[in-house]
């Protein structure tokens, strides 16, 4: 639950979406450190002169003084900590980026702060800044949804025995699959995209950038599929993706 006081508080925070309120003032939504997702009043922020709007814009790590209130927060004071120049300056990584903002924006509990959520997002975004595959840390990030909503693959070996020869992947089954238990409808992928379904889902953020795989549309299908069918995740940014892939 969120701490209210009279006084205010001071937590790290990544900038998920701005919206216009009133004449020169902003909704501000970010995903906190000490609070999770929580939206704040930036009064004054839409002025050429407002101090705080650098750290305001979307992308943007930064240190936020808030004043907490049970309805709206108000802001007192943003200082930026990273503004992922990088990221911005490349448009196939501002729209993954934009990908997880808008997840976390829509599906985020409000007020419910996660340790691991709020480096889950810091990792993402490092990751990009500093060049890794945008399409691999697409694909990571579905893993990461479809986990978060329940979806759980079999990826140490078949589905069904549990054999750990595997010759294909099993969208009914939700898992690798044997050669013994290889059906026709069946997606029959090369070993080097069976180990990075494996890969994607098993490995830390700091490791990603050892993935390297010339193809990995057929694992983005794969994906997407779970996460539209099972997860009920609708991002109107999914068709920007779809874009650069």
């Amino acid at each position: 639950m969120m701490r209210t006081t009279t006084n205010s508080e001071i937590t790290k925070g990544i900038v998920l979406k701005t919206m216009p309120y009133k004449e020169n003032d902003q909704l501000v939504t970010l995903y906190t450190y000490e609070f999770g997702k929580l939206t704040i009043r930036a009064r004054g922020s839409r002025k050429l002169t407002s101090k705080n709007a650098p750290a305001l814009m979307s992308i943007t790590e930064g240190e936020y003084e808030i004043a907490l209130k049970n309805g709206l927060s108000t802001l007192i004071r943003a200082t930026a900590i990273q503004y992922y120049q990088n990221i911005k300056k490349t448009i196939e990584a501002e729209i993954v980026a934009d990908y997880l903002l808008e997840y976390f924006y829509r599906y985020e509990s409000e007020n419910s702060p996660s340790l691991e959520h709020y480096q889950f997002l810091e990792g993402i975004l490092e990751a990009l800044e500093i060049g890794y595959d945008y399409r691999i840390i697409y694909a990571y990030i579905n893993c990461f949804i479809m986990k978060e909503n329940g979806v759980e693959l079999m990826t140490d070996g078949c589905v069904v025995c549990g054999n750990h020869h595997v010759d294909g992947f099993s969208i009914e089954n939700g898992g690798f699959v044997c050669h013994e238990h290889y059906h026709l409808h069946d997606l029959r992928l090369p070993k080097d995209q069976l180990q990075a379904i494996r890969y994607l889902y098993k490995c830390p953020i700091s490791r990603l950038h050892e993935l390297h795989l010339e193809d990995i549309k057929p694992i983005q299908k794969i994906f997407e599929y779970y996460v539209d069918e099972f997860c009920g995740v609708n991002l109107r940014s999914r068709k920007f993706v779809k874009s650069i892939l």
